[in-house]
C-alpha cells in the first residue's frame, strides 16, 4: 500500500510504502522510505509503535500512525 505523509521535520510530502510483516508473531507494517531506512511498525490496543528502531522522531511516527489508523481498520 502507497500514502502519503507531511514530513515533521522539513514539512515536505514523502510517499510511503507499507508491506504486511510479521514480526514475532504479531501482524505488522514494514515502512519504506524513499532512499532511507525501513522499520516495523505494529499496532497494538489502537496504537502503532516502531518495533524494531529506537531512533525514530516521534512526530514522524505520529504522522505515520494517523494515515494508518483508517486504512487499517478498513482493510
Amino acid at each position: 500500500m502507497k500514502f502519503t505523509i507531511t514530513d515533521p521535520s522539513d514539512s515536505t510530502t514523502v510517499e510511503l510504502i507499507a508491506r504486511p510483516e510479521d514480526y514475532n508473531g504479531d501482524q505488522g507494517l514494514r515502512i519504506i522510505f524513499p532512499q532511507k531506512d525501513s522499520f516495523v511498525m505494529v499496532e497494538k490496543n489502537g496504537e502503532w509503535n516502531v518495533v524494531d528502531e529506537t531512533d525514530i522522531n516521534p512526530e514522524l511516527i505520529n504522522a505515520i500512525a494517523k494515515e494508518l489508523k483508517p486504512v487499517a481498520r478498513y482493510t
